[in-house]
């Protein structure tokens, strides 16, 4: 598997790849047995490109899953990316940054309404990046188990679904038909 050609187009998005790099280094990505950064952060950033140089937003796509996955503490993490970053990129990557604790007590374990509401309050950057992620994601599925691929899909579905009446900006909108022809695309290769 190739991972996406894609390397950073200012100094401070370079910063935030051998940041993000260093963080991610142990974790592996499920399907590929890739490691994640290369098989899904950095592909994440490289769909953005696709549709806008913007900084704040490439910087971010980086760092998206940093606070999640690389500190026990998110704080920690938020203080660590705003010293480096700037408040600005610490805020939106927390905005994408899931909770634990408010998923299990707030929506009792139900990770799509969690998602659905989360993404129906996101600022615009943070549901930018959060549409690139998702397109990945579910163009992931593809490689992966048929249990985890249906289940997947269906979550990303009852999303796509809830969000359909936003008032998505352009490249927004782009991801979102992204999303759409690859959820029907899936569809259709797997009988769903």
């Amino acid at each position: 598997i190739k991972t996406m050609a894609n390397k950073p187009i200012t100094k401070r998005e370079e910063l935030a790849w051998h940041f993000a790099k260093e963080l991610h280094k142990a974790q592996i990505r499920k399907f590929s047995k890739l490691p994640y950064f290369d098989a899904h952060v950095q592909k994440v950033n490289g769909t953005l490109k696709l549709y806008t140089t913007d900084e704040v937003m490439l910087i971010v796509s980086i760092l998206h899953d940093t606070i999640e996955d690389c500190y026990e503490n998110k704080w920690v993490g938020y203080c660590i990316i705003r010293e480096l970053f700037g408040k600005e990129i610490a805020d939106i990557v927390m905005e994408l940054t899931s909770c634990k604790d408010e998923l299990k007590f707030k929506y009792d374990g139900n990770k799509t309404q969690y998602l659905i509401d989360k993404m129906l309050n996101m600022s615009e950057k943070a549901l930018t990046v959060k549409l690139s992620d998702r397109f990945n994601n579910i163009a992931d599925a593809f490689m992966a188990k048929e249990k985890f691929r249906n289940s997947y899909y269906k979550e990303t579905k009852e999303i796509v679904d809830s969000l359909k009446d936003l008032k998505f900006n352009k490249i927004q909108q782009m991801l979102y038909n992204d999303i759409v022809a690859k959820l029907d695309n899936i569809a259709s290769v797997f009988n769903l």
